[in-house]
């Protein structure tokens, strides 16, 4: 947020005339002058609304950049192991945490990253998250285990997506996705998701008014332009809001692009931009998916791949497939997950990628379809690395594939700021570019804080004044409106916010007064 200046305090290069130097030169507010404290009030607005969020954002996302170190640290009990050397039998492994959760089906299981971490198997324990079972890929001993998304990281990630609010609460607005996906016009939305999504069109209008306020401008002293070194100085041996405004706002241009990258692309996750557009980006460049292709009950000369041992008179012998062997020894079992692995090792799948257990199931006719394994690469990852690859139960045969997870090019091109975002898609370049912009966000808002309280006028909420005759550049109102079109939501609570300032706190005296109206 940026101040608005003493008016004691003679107005610098960035500094915007005072109401009392406007008065001086003019008799009233200059039109220069109307147009600035209007666009400081919508600035003051907006943070205080994207203060909160971007505290939350920040430091949640700090957490999430962090994941494994964090995770390490805070379970390291369960999630390292020492390197021994060779790892054992994943179906040993496998086997391990069935027998030390007998009632709990396996349901994948997620390759160790490197030499100094467990191997982790997900569990149907009855819950909606499900159940992480950590065991040692050297002795196949179970460690622990771990709620699916119960640890700080879990946490963060749900407070960063959707406040981690109930799905209880929802409220019903028309959908733009209907145009395309032929779904109901009206449709439910978490207001917790909502609420985000909302702060996090504020937080744009936010940087983007920032960046107009601190860009150069003409000079009252002198009618001399701001030079480009001017716009990223600092004036450390100014006193007062002067230095904090510098260290405040130089902070923000600095990483201006980042912000608005992240913000963009933060909105894939949306509950209701995410959505829509998708829906429009699908008829655009349409995503391309591929269901997961069923096993096919072959027969045992089947089993060749990866140089399985055929008994020579039993090739034709049919497979009665089934992911378990059945009580009574009758049926074989599919490949061993240490074939598996090779496969996926063949296939070059990427360190630490997961293995999704087939689920078997039977169609409308009342036969047994059988499913298959899938192998995936773990995400956050590139995008150029979104892989989903499916092996035939029974004979590890490559069934298909979906790579860069099917999207068409419009929604590969979000993915891509997507993986930015995540601090995977440059690799170190990109993990740096998002802890500064982390760093730099909560900056931001201890250093605006510390400007209000500087400014604020006793007796009154320290809002900039506003002037009678509200004056903003054609262009910022043209901006906002098409910012309203896109993020429909946003404009009504910016139409509110307008309403309130203008009806409700112009006409109520001591609330003109606390909110500095003139």
């Amino acid at each position: 947020m940026t101040d608005l200046p003493d008016p004691e305090m003679a107005p610098g290069p960035s500094d915007p005339p005072s109401p009392t130097e406007a008065t001086a030169t003019s008799g009233g507010d200059t039109d220069t002058s109307k147009r600035w404290r209007s666009l400081w009030r919508i600035h003051f607005y907006a943070g205080m609304f994207s203060m909160p969020f971007i505290l939350l954002m920040a430091v949640t996302g700090l957490v999430i950049l962090y994941t494994q170190p964090l995770q390490d640290l805070t379970q390291g009990d369960v999630r390292t192991v020492r390197d021994q050397g060779e790892w054992t039998s994943f179906d040993e492994q496998a086997a391990a945490a069935e027998a030390a959760f007998p009632d709990h089906a396996l349901t994948s299981m997620t390759l160790p990253s490197d030499g100094g971490h467990a191997t982790v198997f997900g569990a149907d324990d009855g819950s909606a998250a499900g159940l992480q079972v950590f065991v040692d890929p050297y002795t196949a001993e179970v460690l622990g285990t771990e709620a699916n998304g119960g640890d700080l990281v879990g946490l963060s990630n749900r407070l960063h997506g959707f406040l981690n609010t109930s799905e209880t609460f929802t409220v019903d607005l028309p959908s733009v996705g209907a145009l395309f996906d032929d779904g109901p016009i009206m449709r439910p939305y978490v207001v917790g998701d909502l609420v985000l999504e909302i702060l996090g069109v504020w937080t744009l209008v936010l940087a983007v008014s920032g960046l107009y306020l601190w860009w150069p401008r003409r000079s009252r002293a002198g009618g001399t332009e701001r030079t480009g070194r001017r716009l990223f100085a600092l004036r450390l041996q100014k006193k007062g809001r002067a230095r904090w405004r510098d260290l405040h706002g130089l902070s923000g241009v600095t990483l201006l692009g980042v912000l608005l990258l992240t913000i963009v692309s933060g909105m894939g996750w949306t509950a209701y931009w995410g959505p829509n557009f998708t829906a429009l980006a699908d008829e655009i460049s349409p995503n391309s998916w591929t269901d997961a292709p069923a096993s096919a009950l072959g027969v045992r000369g089947d089993l060749d791949r990866q140089g399985n041992q055929i008994p020579w008179n039993t090739g034709d012998r049919p497979i009665p497939a089934s992911y378990a062997t059945a009580a009574d020894g009758t049926q074989p079992a599919p490949i061993s997950l240490d074939t598996l692995v090779a496969i996926g090792a063949d296939e070059g799948m990427k360190p630490g990628y997961s293995v999704y257990f087939p689920g078997n199931d039977v169609d409308e006719a009342g036969n047994p379809v059988y499913g298959s394994f899938t192998l995936s690469n773990s995400w956050p990852r590139k995008t150029g690395e979104g892989r989903d690859l499916f092996i035939d139960q029974f004979s590890g045969a490559s069934l298909d594939e979906m790579t860069g997870w099917g999207y068409g090019s419009v929604s590969y091109s979000l993915d891509v700021l997507v993986s930015t975002h995540m601090g995977t898609q440059l690799g170190i370049v990109s993990r740096i570019f998002m802890t500064l912009l982390c760093v730099l966000a909560i900056w931001s808002v201890l250093s605006a804080f510390v400007m209000f309280w500087k400014r604020r006028r006793p007796g009154t909420a320290g809002l900039p004044r506003r002037p009678v005759d509200v004056r903003l550049e054609r262009n910022l109102v043209i901006g906002a409106c098409i910012l309203a079109v896109i993020f429909p939501q946003w404009g009504v609570t910016a139409l509110l916010v307008l309403a309130f300032d203008r009806f409700v706190i112009r006409n109520v005296r001591p609330l003109r007064v606390a909110f500095g109206q003139r």
